[in-house]
């Protein structure tokens, strides 16, 4: 990885919600040098979803999640645009605690790419093909 991809990396801080947190994310995360922000931690768990986007939009913290049906709900992806978040949902529901920590240690840079570089709220949802498909935010 160069030097400013690295640093990129290390730059940037993630917000692990708690539909997708677990200790394996979390360590493998650590272990490549991101900083992450968790449900349980800097956000109360069972917080409402307006006050953890509203907490990661503030602080331009990058969100993981897990949601399945995520684009058919509107007053999440409402919240989500009011408080200009950059989010990537993982939507494979039946994918292990490893299994989900490997795809999203794959595509890490990419996120971090995409938070640097495209202008915010969006949102992508990502499964075990790590294909990213862009959800449209409007109304």
């Amino acid at each position: 990885m160069s030097s400013i991809a690295e640093k990129r990396l290390r730059s940037s801080v993630f917000y692990l919600d708690e539909s997708i947190y677990s200790k394996v994310l979390l360590k493998k995360l650590l272990l490549r040098g991101v900083v992450v922000e968790h449900a349980g931690g800097a956000i109360p768990f069972g917080a409402t979803d307006e006050a953890w986007l509203s907490k990661c939009g503030e602080n331009g913290w990058i969100v993981l999640a897990r949601d399945k049906r995520i684009r058919h709900r509107r007053l999440e992806l409402d919240s989500l645009s009011s408080h200009g978040v950059a989010a990537f949902i993982f939507i494979c529901g039946q994918a292990t605690a490893d299994e989900t920590a490997e795809i999203v240690d794959s595509l890490l840079q990419k996120f971090v790419n995409m938070a640097i570089s495209e202008p915010k709220p969006f949102m992508y949802t990502f499964g075990r093909s790590k294909k990213l498909s862009r959800i449209s935010l409007k109304k």
